[in-house]
């Protein structure tokens, strides 16, 4: 019988000092880069943006491949563009470890001609690539938030996390086939490393964040391997008018219902999701009720070569869909409902690693 190991947040006294972060406040070191080249790790930084145009962009700066990492830089950076029409193109580019640097002290990461700063207020962005040249400016409209010492831990290893820029404003500068845009939209940053496979690690995970009314909300809830019991690791964040609120298994529950079998991916997905966050009297009820897959694939159908027929012999199962619908926030004070605020364009991904469960 295999023996089941323990998958926890970290969010103990003890876990800020291994983690040396302070449980009160993020500081500006934590977007720095958080892993050593040498050691078997990767290490993320994630950005996107919606324009007020309708076209959005995602960027990734990437020091090696998560899924597929070693003890040496593998270096790229990616650019994906949709324009308003809903027309996506993608761009990467991938240099020698030689041509990537990133401080410790703050987040600075340069991958060859293709830099991203900020001190978790302000960040400049730059990318470029043939007759592409993107600059950015995210300005953060709320606070850095980190769900307890930033990290999941499963058995010696661990997935950290770190939303430096919850919301932000946008503005933008696009050249594409010499033509030049000039946007303005919303955006968010994230900070993502880890010292083991996420295949290894998590069976799935749902993840959304919104805007609903004043509420700021950002939730995940993270399904580990069978190797750990397929323990769930919930986390929410709601900034209510500036109140940053934190939530984790200690203080909140998820409820899924309504499971359909999405054609595309051949996966279980929970129609309506619903987060509960207890915060002394007040309660905060986030309901996600999808209408829509707007996104869904295998994998496996992304890979090509050797790559795709090593993940066929190993069984590779793996999904990513995402959902769009109504994202509910409800506030209750002794039980007694004082506010609802709906945001009927939400959006929301499943990530979906593992095989399916069977029950």
């Amino acid at each position: 019988m295999m023996s089941v190991q323990i998958a926890r947040a970290a969010n103990q006294p003890a876990d800020f000092k291994k983690y040396h972060v302070n449980p009160d406040y993020v500081e500006a070191w934590e977007d720095g880069m958080r892993t050593n080249a040498a050691d078997r790790s990767f290490e993320w930084w994630y950005l996107d943006a919606s324009m007020n145009d309708g076209s959005s962009v995602v960027l990734t700066y990437m020091t090696k491949d998560a899924m597929n990492f070693g003890t040496k830089l593998t270096p790229w950076v990616s650019f994906e563009w949709t324009d308003k029409a809903g027309q996506t193109t993608s761009w990467r580019v991938d240099v020698s470890p030689e041509e990537f640097s990133a401080s410790k002290e703050h987040c600075d990461v340069k991958i060859g001609k293709n830099t991203l700063s900020g001190d978790l207020k302000t960040y400049t962005v730059h990318f470029e690539k043939d007759d592409v040249v993107a600059d950015l400016t995210f300005e953060n409209t709320r606070h850095a938030w980190r769900p307890g010492a930033g990290a999941n831990e499963f058995g010696d290893h661990y997935f950290a996390w770190l939303p430096a820029v919850p919301a932000a404003t946008v503005s933008a500068t696009i050249q594409m086939n010499d033509q030049i845009t000039t946007l303005t939209g919303k955006g968010y940053h994230d900070h993502n490393w880890g010292n083991e496979s996420m295949l290894k690690l998590m069976h799935h995970w749902y993840w959304g964040r919104a805007a609903v009314g004043d509420y700021q909300v950002i939730s995940t809830e993270t399904t580990a391997e069978k190797a750990f019991g397929y323990t769930k690791l919930p986390v929410m964040m709601i900034d209510d008018h500036g109140q940053l609120i934190s939530g984790d298994a200690a203080n909140m529950t998820v409820e899924d219902s309504d499971t359909f079998i999405d054609e595309d991916t051949n996966k279980p997905v929970q129609k309506t999701l619903r987060y509960r966050l207890k915060n002394g009297d007040t309660e905060y009820i986030v309901t996600y009720a999808e209408k829509k897959v707007i996104s869904g694939f295998k994998m496996i159908d992304q890979l090509t070569g050797a790559k795709k027929a090593l993940a066929k012999l190993a069984g590779f199962d793996g999904a990513y869909l995402r959902f769009t619908g109504d994202i509910i926030v409800q506030k209750l004070i002794n039980g007694q409902e004082v506010d609802q605020q709906v945001n009927p364009d939400g959006i929301w991904e499943l990530m979906y690693f593992g095989k399916t469960i069977k029950e």
